[in-house]
């Protein structure tokens, strides 16, 4: 759910948890870098009322904390029920996405196992995008190289097969050809 950070950004270790209700349902996603919440698929934070925008807003870690930041939504962002482009995120804050109500709050700083120490190191040097969403673009990218590697062994053999039937015998070249014997 969130996308790698750089090694510059201090904020690494930040984790949080935004909550957003939407048709009575609570769902609680946990941060642990920047997020995207909008309507479009492509967004961290996927949301259905059509009083979010496609990209609505961006919750992400500064270095001091978290902030959010509106994507220039038609319904805006609010904090406490004021309407903000970009601004801090205080622990326990209420947010409210056009007219879906969402709460921000801070996880306490847990040690990291060795393994997720690791784990982090490569997604931040490596930018390296989570498993759920490069799964379908690979499975994609290698079915199509599946299928141009049909093609192309088609399109060889096809060629192969055409020029086996129009030289149906090699002659050899090394022998001199038989003369007609001469009248005389």
């Amino acid at each position: 759910m969130a996308r790698p950070h750089s090694l510059a950004d201090d904020s690494a270790s930040l984790r949080a948890v935004l909550t957003v209700e939407e048709d009575g349902v609570r769902h609680a996603f946990h941060l642990d870098g920047a997020v995207t919440i909008g309507r479009e698929p492509g967004c961290d934070v996927l949301l259905t009322s059509p009083t979010v925008s496609r990209r609505h807003a961006l919750v992400a870690p500064n270095g001091e904390g978290w902030i959010v930041r509106d994507l220039g939504s038609g319904n805006g962002t609010f904090l406490d029920a004021r309407r903000v482009d970009e601004a801090p995120l205080p622990n326990g804050i209420a947010i409210r996405f056009g007219s879906v109500p969402a709460w921000f709050e801070e996880e306490p700083e847990t040690p990291l196992t060795s393994s997720q120490r690791i784990q982090r190191t490569l997604t931040q040097t490596l930018s390296i995008q989570p498993a759920k969403r490069t799964r379908k673009k690979a499975c994609v990218a290698c079915l199509a190289g599946g299928v141009v590697l049909l093609l192309v062994a088609s399109f060889w053999h096809r060629g192969c097969s055409s020029r086996e039937s129009a030289d149906p015998s090699p002659t050899d070249s090394s022998r001199p050809a038989a003369s007609a014997p001469a009248d005389s």
